[in-house]
């Protein structure tokens, strides 16, 4: 899937020229503390992470486009083994809004309610799946409001988002952002 749309934003997957904006985004502290590893990564790495994503039918990955300007980065991914996009039962999501403009922004869920629609609509998932750190609690926050349901609460929070959780949650957010 190359490029999605709606909401007032678009997702279109990430090219070699993107690499060096992607990584001076994940590389900022504001960005990278809710990571789960949070390594300064080189010029060297990001260009081995776009040569393996590229042939992984297991994973996509997006920049996030609001009115023709990069705002930050989207991907999912088939989170049990053996299995790609195409046939998952189970995907975990992942979005962050490398703008400094944006962040902390009602803009930030158009981008996962795209994703989200194309996960449960076009790749018929049974659940999303994500984990957060517990010391993120906007993200924790950001999830629930969108339906997530706490599966096992740690240092690490796991969470999953059926589709009928996700449409009786996301209909008020979801006409707003259509706008």
């Amino acid at each position: 899937m190359k490029q999605l749309a709606g909401y007032n934003v678009q997702l279109k997957s990430v090219e070699f020229e993107d690499l060096e904006l992607l990584r001076g985004w994940r590389n900022d502290p504001q960005v990278s503390q809710f990571m789960l590893s949070q390594e300064l990564i080189s010029k060297e790495q990001q260009t081995a992470w776009f040569n393996k994503i590229q042939r992984d039918p297991a994973q996509q990955h997006w920049l996030i486009y609001y009115k023709q300007q990069p705002i930050g980065s989207a991907n999912i991914k088939a989170i049990y083994q053996g299995q790609t996009l195409r046939n998952a039962t189970t995907i975990e999501p992942g979005l962050y809004i490398g703008d400094k403009r944006y962040r902390g922004n009602l803009l930030a869920f158009a981008p996962t309610l795209l994703i989200n629609d194309y996960c449960f609509e076009q790749l018929k998932v049974k659940q999303l799946h994500a984990v957060v750190k517990q010391s993120n609690q906007a993200a924790l926050n950001y999830n629930l409001k969108l339906g997530y349901k706490i599966q096992k609460q740690a240092e690490l929070v796991e969470i999953t988002l059926t589709e009928r959780d996700y449409q009786q949650a996301s209909q008020t957010l979801k006409r707003f952002l259509s706008r």
